[in-house]
């Protein structure tokens, strides 16, 4: 990484939706003790995104503040307060960056889902899976889910940068803190926030030659009745499957009388299967694609 090129300014946010509490209070910690997060090549910045709808320990107060940077689709009311919050932070960022907004950005997570350390992406910028691979070298379990869509601009916080990515942590139950996973999180940034060091400082890299990535393919939704509520649940046996390959007739779904509905499309490997979030999105798990990505050359294209 050449000189002109080197990180300066890195965010690490929490709190992006209020009642996920392991990015909220990590974020709330590192205002007042930012000593974990400091490297000495770049700034670190930290950002407690929603506290209004953390008050409340709501995922948000009007509309999802994670959808709502520069998003492609229909805003809705303008006034809402997470369209005003994602104002007021693009313009805190610039003045914290001297008018830029920040070369890389984290954006922590929890998922009711049995997502394990998983990592989601919106491109496939060298320094993204780059920084995947390496994170596979000190957490063997890391998985990274791309959600890539060229025509849609979803208005994720983490969009502001094309270096960096949400950071998803589960199973976490809402508005609850789970000590095991609060720390593996603040490990994952810690890890990232190395990797960011060692290239500024032009150490050698060691990652594997490929890695793993779930590519987006589209969304499933629960069988649902005439006044739109589910009429079925996620199966026992398919809850908790996420990056499994799912096959035709393997069971997906329950109706309350116990009839199995089985799957009959594409194989493909389900992510934020029964995500509590979702139910309002018409979604009850994402499929994807599995493929495997070289890492050779990647450092050389940063």
């Amino acid at each position: 990484m050449n000189q002109k090129n080197k990180v300066r300014n890195v965010l690490v946010s929490g709190g992006t939706h209020g009642n996920e509490y392991t990015g909220a209070f990590l974020a709330r910690h590192w205002l007042k003790d930012p000593s974990d997060i400091q490297r000495p090549s770049f700034n670190t910045h930290t950002l407690f995104a929603n506290p209004d709808a953390f008050a409340v320990c709501r995922r948000y107060v009007d509309r999802d503040l994670n959808r709502s940077f520069n998003p492609s689709g229909p805003l809705g009311d303008g006034q809402a307060l997470e369209l005003k919050r994602a104002r007021e932070i693009e313009k805190e960022l610039r003045v914290k960056c001297h008018g830029e907004l920040p070369d890389v950005i984290f954006d922590l997570h929890t998922t009711t889902a049995q997502m394990g350390l998983s990592l989601v992406l919106t491109n496939r910028e060298p320094f993204n899976i780059l920084l995947y691979a390496y994170l596979r070298t000190l957490f063997p379990d890391v998985r990274a889910y791309l959600w890539e869509e060229p025509s849609l601009r979803p208005g994720f916080l983490n969009s502001l940068s094309a270096q960096g990515f949400a950071i998803e942590v589960g199973p976490v139950a809402n508005g609850v803190l789970h000590a095991g996973q609060v720390f593996k999180t603040s490990a994952l940034v810690g890890g990232c926030l190395d990797f960011i060091e060692k290239l500024n400082s032009e150490e050698e890299i060691a990652v594997d030659e490929t890695v793993p990535l779930f590519c987006f393919k589209g969304h499933a939704d629960y069988p649902r009745d005439a006044d739109g509520l589910p009429a079925a649940m996620i199966h026992p046996s398919f809850q908790g499957s996420d990056f499994r390959l799912l096959q035709r007739g393997d069971p997906v779904f329950i109706d309350f009388s116990g009839k199995e509905i089985l799957w009959t499309e594409e194989p493909a490997w389900p992510v934020f299967i029964n995500e509590a979030a979702y139910y309002e999105k018409g979604i009850a798990f994402t499929l994807t694609d599995c493929i495997e990505v070289p890492c050779c050359g990647l450092r050389e294209r940063l």
